[in-house]
């Protein structure tokens, strides 16, 4: 009966090991998942800001288009 009684002490110290390894694991995942969590509201930040910047080349881009188009049909029409 002292080895039951003992067996049952060491399943219950390796139990206990083992449990106090999964409570670790999953708080460094917890800080891992808040971690990426700042990372991906960061990153959705700097999207934002590349689409903006986009959007201002592009229209800056249109409008050198038409103001040189304008100044090229102007030009050719004070010329006449």
């Amino acid at each position: 009966m002292y080895s039951s009684q003992r067996e049952r002490e060491m399943q219950a110290s390796e139990e206990s090991s083992r449990l106090d390894r999964i409570e670790i694991a999953i708080e460094k995942l917890t800080k891992d998942i808040d971690e990426l969590r700042q990372e991906s509201k960061d990153l959705g930040t700097r999207f934002g800001f590349y689409q903006q910047s986009t959007q201002a080349i592009v229209n800056l881009a249109f409008s050198l288009v038409a103001s040189a188009t304008v100044s090229v049909f102007v030009t050719g029409l004070l010329r006449h």
